[in-house]
């Protein structure tokens, strides 16, 4: 069980990459726009398909404050939610919820990185700690089930 504070995106996303060697079933994302994960990289895009081929039945929910710019910043992902539609699932929140500043992402409900404001990259990475990524897990849940807009990955969401 660790709990550590970081201060640089370089971190931030390390740190990403961390979660997504760890995850094993779920993966739930809140984030404003995923710019600073990485996954437009393809090293980093590679571990997200690589949890997604482990299990079967792993699931990965991602909620975001934007969406318009998916398709031009992220073909991989859309690529992936297009394929992959009875798993993956992305959603923007609902206006209600747009004042919200941080972003979370929890696997497993043990592994959690929090980051506590958008503009800043301090962040704190919780592992192998389920007590401590519950709390976090139910505020995802509590916006995943906001009345949010499922995202399209193809034009009026036809192949």
């Amino acid at each position: 069980m660790t709990y550590t504070i970081h201060e640089s995106w370089n971190e931030l996303q390390a740190s990403f990459e961390q979660i997504l060697t760890r995850v094993e079933q779920d993966l739930c994302i809140f984030d404003d726009d995923l710019v600073h994960l990485g996954l437009r990289q393809a090293e980093c895009f590679g571990l997200l398909q690589s949890f997604l081929l482990r299990n079967p039945k792993a699931t990965l929910r991602i909620a975001l404050r934007r969406i318009n710019r998916l398709h031009q910043e992220h073909p991989r992902l859309v690529r992936l939610v297009a394929s992959q539609s009875h798993r993956v699932k992305v959603r923007q929140i609902p206006n209600t919820l747009q004042h919200l500043r941080d972003a979370i992402i929890i696997a497993d409900r043990q592994h959690t990185l929090t980051l506590f404001e958008l503009a800043h990259p301090r962040f704190a990475l919780i592992l192998d700690d389920p007590a401590k990524s519950v709390p976090y897990a139910q505020r995802f849940s509590e916006i995943w089930d906001a009345p949010c807009t499922p995202f399209e990955p193809t034009p009026l969401g036809l192949y």
